[in-house]
């Protein structure tokens, strides 16, 4: 191949190029270590897990439109007809879904060492971890034990961890069960917290047992305080001042009116503009220790929505839910794929960041890349050959970092910019009109 051919597609289509690279390595032959230490019951006969998540992967990074179309591509690779590829997605068991993002988490933060990534430091001293979770939208009715309920089947639900000082997902927590609360990967979530972790989360996670296990475990919790937990207030309530948001006001709280209960510190924040809920106040609950202001803690608690923008990005950009994926196995599958995608798109940012300034980078639309990958990866593959490609990506993390950042410093960032709207208008008010109930699709299959 003419070197030529491929200096054109890193002008024309830079993200493509470095989307393509960085796919051949987040899915190589590692993946196959992780599916082989995580696995439980289900086994390889033809094809490999390697192969079913490249083909997965396509239809997360857009460049197939369902899970037909990215058979039709990988067939060779797959070498099994289409039902058993799709038995194969449906046999996909949680915990090997789950160590893909921490798989991708562990390479993307590999990576961002490498290029001089320097991770943002929200509280001097703790790492933070944003909690929230993901209800899988409705599926169709395609599985035969969905064709007769009235109500939407529910394909399941997921909870991940973000690491807000490096933008990435790095736990995931498949619930199949659609109807299945977030409250029970509490444990799950604890297990997986270091000493000085702060884990940050919204009313859900309120739970006393919750909290009295994060501080056994030498961790701390910013957590919004519950209608349901009414605790014993201490003291009186003293202003501290202004946040950007509204004025800030500090008192201790006793969990409960046990006599060992513990006591933790409650931070209320007085807003300035309700919430959209309606909300004029907020409490937050924290133990994290006095030298850490409270402030601060409010200011914390704001970086949660850092995780839902980041589930935005994957709902606008990237493929994390599909109507025609019902069985819950495969559509957690595919939820996860786009975690990994989104771990990947990271990398792609870390290489920005490394060679460009952070207010031009900041300013990039996540759309725009979306579309140069998925509009441009399609021809690439045709002039570029899977050998060719083999020859052309570095092997090792510094050489694919210096491509990287080679391809990065080519970008003119100004043709990927966001476009500037002005204010919303408020919507009218619309009654709700809940024409069915919901249905567990994993209850139905006998999955729980």
């Amino acid at each position: 191949m003419s070197s030529k051919v491929f200096d054109r597609f890193v002008t024309k289509a830079p993200f493509a190029v470095m989307t393509r690279a960085l796919t051949q390595d987040f899915i190589g032959s590692d993946l196959q270590l992780v599916f082989d230490n995580n696995r439980e019951k289900q086994y390889e006969y033809l094809a490999t897990f390697q192969a079913v998540a490249m083909t997965v992967a396509d239809v997360a990074l857009n460049f197939s439109e369902n899970f037909n179309q990215a058979y039709k591509e990988h067939k060779e690779n797959l070498d099994v007809s289409r039902q058993s590829f799709y038995a194969k997605t449906r046999g996909i068991e949680p915990a090997v879904s789950e160590s893909l993002v921490s798989h991708a988490a562990k390479r993307t933060i590999q990576m961002q060492d490498a290029m001089g990534f320097t991770p943002w430091e929200l509280l001097p001293g703790y790492r933070c971890l944003s909690i929230d979770g993901n209800v899988l939208a409705k599926s169709d009715k395609r599985l035969k034990d969905l064709r007769d309920v009235k109500g939407a089947p529910l394909p399941g639900k997921l909870v991940a961890r973000f690491d807000l000082q490096r933008q990435v997902f790095d736990r995931a927590y498949v619930l199949l069960d659609g109807h299945a609360q977030e409250s029970t990967c509490c444990d799950r979530i604890v297990d997986d917290i270091q000493p000085n972790d702060v884990v940050i989360a919204d009313r859900h996670y309120c739970i006393v047992p919750f909290l009295n296990k994060l501080a056994q475990s030498k961790s701390f919790f910013v957590i919004r305080q519950h209608g349901r937990l009414k605790g014993v207030l201490l003291g009186k309530r003293k202003r501290i001042g202004r946040s950007s948001t509204g004025v800030v006001y500090e008192q201790a709280l006793k969990l409960s009116a046990a006599e060992d209960a513990m006591v933790v510190r409650r931070i209320t924040v007085i807003l300035d503009s309700p919430t959209r809920d309606g909300d004029e106040e907020i409490h937050v609950l924290t133990n994290l220790p006095a030298t850490v202001s409270a402030k601060d803690v409010a200011e914390v608690y704001r970086h949660r929505w850092e995780e839902e923008t980041a589930f935005n990005i994957l709902q606008m950009t990237l493929t994390c839910e599909k109507s025609g994926v019902g069985h819950p196995k495969a559509a957690t599958f595919l939820f996860c794929m786009s975690l990994l995608a989104f771990n990947l798109r990271q990398t792609i940012f870390a290489a920005l960041f490394a060679t460009h300034d952070e207010s031009e980078v900041e300013a990039i639309s996540h759309f725009h890349v979306s579309k140069n990958v998925s509009d441009k990866t399609e021809g690439m593959l045709i002039a570029i050959t899977e050998d060719e490609w083999a020859e052309l990506i570095p092997t090792t993390i510094k050489g694919l970092v210096a491509m990287l950042k080679k391809i990065a410093r080519t970008i003119d960032l100004k043709e990927y910019r966001k476009s500037v709207r002005g204010p919303k208008k408020k919507k009218p008010h619309r009654s709700r009109n809940v024409a069915s109930s919901h249905v567990s699709t994993a209850k139905l299959l006998g999955l729980t």
